[in-house]
Order: C-alpha cells, then sequence, then structure tokens
C-alpha cells in the first residue's frame, strides 16, 4: 500500500510539472531550478552536519561558496544596467538605442560607431562582460544605422 501511494504521488507530481512548464515563463521556469538547487544544497548540508561530518559540510560550502558570489555579482551587474537603461522586456526604440550608446539625436554614423567601440570593448564576453549586454548594444547600433 505504501508502494502504490508512492507511485501515485510521483505521478501527481509528474503531472503538475508538466502542466507548470506548458504555461511558465522563462524566468519562472529559472526561479524553480534555482529553488530546487538551494533547496537541495541546504538539505545536503543539513544532513552532512547531523550525521557528523560538518567538516565535509564547511568543505563544500567553501567550495561553492566562489560560484555563489559570481552569480550574485552577475545578477546585481546585469539589476544595475537594467535601471539604468531601463530594459521591459521590449523591443528596443531609437529613443532607447540612443540612450544605451550614449548619444545624442544628432548623432552621425561615425559617432554611433565610435560609441559602440567604446562600449563594446568594456561589455564584450571575451572581456568579462556580460552576453545580454553585448547583445543590447548590437541592438542598439543595428535600429540607429538601419541594418
Amino acid at each position: 500500500m505504501p508502494y502504490l501511494l508512492l507511485a501515485l504521488g510521483l505521478i501527481l507530481g509528474i503531472f503538475a510539472m508538466y502542466r507548470f512548464f506548458l504555461r511558465a515563463e522563462v524566468r519562472e521556469i529559472k526561479a524553480l531550478v534555482l529553488a530546487v538547487f538551494i533547496i537541495t544544497i541546504c538539505v545536503a548540508l543539513f544532513v552532512l552536519a547531523v550525521t557528523g561530518r560538518l567538516p565535509a559540510a564547511i568543505a563544500a560550502v567553501a567550495a561553492l561558496s566562489p560560484f555563489v558570489i559570481g552569480w550574485f555579482t552577475k545578477r546585481r551587474r546585469r539589476t544595475a544596467y537594467d535601471k539604468q537603461v531601463g530594459d521591459t522586456g521590449k523591443p528596443m526604440d531609437a529613443q532607447e538605442a540612443r540612450r544605451v550608446l550614449g548619444v545624442d539625436e544628432n548623432a552621425s554614423e561615425i559617432e554611433i560607431k565610435e560609441a559602440y567601440k567604446k562600449l563594446m570593448k568594456k561589455v564584450h564576453p571575451d572581456q568579462e562582460g556580460s552576453q545580454w549586454m553585448a547583445e543590447k548594444l548590437n541592438e542598439a547600433k543595428d535600429l540607429l544605422l538601419k541594418k
């Protein structure tokens, strides 16, 4: 009987996850994956601590800390950039493109290209920048140059 209840619960859980993934947006799925990851890590650390392997739990926390710090740093940078640029998820318009590149309304093609190159050197993924920021710069340049 317990196995039957376990199987029924598993089937219902899989069905609920299926329905969730059908209706969920990408950010909701990312949040779910992050929550499951964090809960799994916390449970594993708790089990290690309770079973008398506290040094192993501390070593696991120390090993994971650079990844967690890096993730929070990237998230903070992106949030700060979103606030500065005003990212709403909508297609970029000409006014936003000029704000992204830091040029005025009467900027020539040469000024746009120079501003693009200057900013791209700072935010390019090869220079430890963000792929998302590079895409925004490319989108702004293409929009202003009508490509």
